[in-house]
């Protein structure tokens, strides 16, 4: 009797997983995506809110933040 309830547990989360990823998907496939110059203001706004430095020398960390940024919302430098 204990296999069965276990069994049926496992559908059970299996179907409540499934039913949680597809929301999340359809609700990520809905939002729309920024342009490109939206997306630059928008990450050139975070990193000075962050203060990265902006030197010649630290230029290399400000430009792989920056890329890693413009990535999150699907443009690749």
């Amino acid at each position: 009797m204990n296999f069965s309830k276990a069994v049926v547990g496992g559908f059970v989360a299996i179907a409540m997983g499934a039913a949680i990823g597809s929301a999340d998907y359809a609700s990520a496939a809905s939002t729309k995506k920024l342009t490109y110059e939206e997306a630059w203001t928008k990450c050139k706004a975070i990193m000075d809110r962050q203060k990265t430095p902006t030197t010649t020398t630290a230029s290399n960390e400000r430009f792989v933040r920056g890329s890693a940024c413009m990535k999150h919302y699907g443009y690749n430098l």
